[in-house]
């Protein structure tokens, strides 16, 4: 019998269906198929004689195994990086002949993140899956949680937090649900504009670490004493930040060896496109810099204001499933840097198409949200060779986020 438990969730989780070979950015292509030690069992006991050779024949023992609830068997991967068990139309062959609970853990869960913060189990969606970024970013009424008690399936513990832990009586960690709680509040408070909101949420942060540097027991109340509307009068936006962000984000580019270590087709096409759009392939980029500006506060305008809710919500989504402000490591203004980098490279990228194409919808915003989500949370180095750079260089710190925004 399955066990009851309780689940806090974002209320859009009931809306997800998978859409199998409908999807155009199919989880089963481009990445490893992990399989756990239960399912690959069970795959060696299955009656079917054609599923049996196909497993015999494409799933195979990993020797460097890091849990055996995800990754203690792999499957073959076919041309293009397809699953094994993917037939030409871009369904999965398992589920369609022997059912669903021949699904790896990975395979049933995925586009789910479930982690566990006390006593609750906080289930949400991974933006990197097509139908899941179409439900959760185009809400304009923005996301809202909610909870109840329900039976759990098979999934996948991401995170396990116990905040009431002696372990953590003198780490920020203990404090995680009032932090995370109040910076979702931040960046949900459509009174400000979306810069505005982000600049708040990093002085908050950035006075928090300070505070927790001297004196742990005061953090509840510095957290409800926080005065939002003190903070906003000292934003100012510098209109000379968009060609330190061109020249910042050419260095991302660096990172993410788009031609070597990227597999999908329409990253590298959006690639392509704001290379022509920013005229990087030109020698001296340095007299652009009018067209820059002009182009970011086009977008702005003509774009970003009009969708902010898109960008709220891959924000707000973004910190629910990441453990936020915990993401990079213990200090929680590396996670801000880090999801003010994520958020401006996004919008770096799709100023890059504006000029390109000279057009955007909301319908484009989210898919390349998605595209570039799958593309960088799953990148071998990226993320840390980004927040290597930003501390070798000592831009972990709110002059740099200022000029992020």
């Amino acid at each position: 019998m399955e066990k009851t438990i309780k689940l806090r969730y974002p209320t859009y989780l009931k809306e997800f269906e998978c859409i199998g070979g409908k999807c155009k950015d199919s989880c089963c292509i481009g990445w490893d198929i992990d399989i756990d030690k239960t399912t690959f069992r069970q795959y060696y006991k299955v009656e079917d004689k054609e599923m049996k050779r196909m497993f015999q024949k494409n799933v195979h023992n990993n020797e460097y195994y890091l849990s055996p609830d995800v990754d203690y068997g792999k499957v073959k991967l076919k041309t293009g990086k397809r699953c094994a068990f993917l037939d030409e139309e871009n369904y999965c062959i398992i589920y369609s002949k022997i059912g669903e609970k021949y699904l790896s853990n990975v395979c049933t869960s995925f586009p789910r993140i479930t982690n566990k913060v006390d006593k609750y189990y906080e289930m949400s969606l991974d933006v990197a899956c097509p139908e899941a970024a179409r439900i959760l970013l185009l809400k304009e009424e923005g996301i809202r949680f909610t909870q109840s008690e329900e039976t759990l399936g098979k999934h996948i513990i991401s995170s396990d937090i116990e905040t009431t832990s002696t372990e953590y009586n003198n780490s920020p960690i203990k404090y995680f649900k009032e932090i995370r709680d109040l910076s979702i509040k931040i960046i949900q408070n459509r009174k400000f504009d979306l810069s505005k909101r982000l600049y708040i949420f990093g002085n908050f942060i950035n006075t928090l670490e300070k505070e927790l540097k001297h004196k742990y027991n005061n953090v509840p109340r510095f957290i409800k004493e926080y005065d939002i509307n003190s903070v906003s009068d000292s934003y100012e936006k510098n209109r000379s930040s968009y060609t330190f962000q061109i020249d910042f984000f050419k260095t991302m580019l660096g990172f993410l060896k788009v031609s070597k270590e990227v597999d999908s087709v329409s990253f590298k096409e959006y690639t392509n496109q704001i290379i022509s759009g920013f005229k990087f392939d030109e020698e001296d980029v340095s007299k652009h810099s009018k067209l820059y500006t002009k182009a970011f506060e086009d977008y702005t305008e003509n774009s970003m204001n009009n969708n902010s809710y898109i960008f709220e919500n891959y924000l707000v989504n973004f910190m629910y499933n990441y453990m936020f402000p915990f993401t990079e490591s213990q200090s929680i203004f590396d996670g801000y840097i880090m999801l003010l980098v994520r958020f401006s490279f996004i919008r770096f990228y799709l100023v890059g198409r504006y000029l390109y194409n000279n057009q955007d919808n909301k319908e484009d915003i989210a898919e390349f949200i998605q595209t570039f989500s799958k593309t960088t949370e799953h990148h071998r180095t990226y993320l840390t060779d980004s927040l290597n750079y930003i501390k070798e260089n000592k831009f972990d710190n709110m002059d740099f986020a200022k000029k992020l925004l």
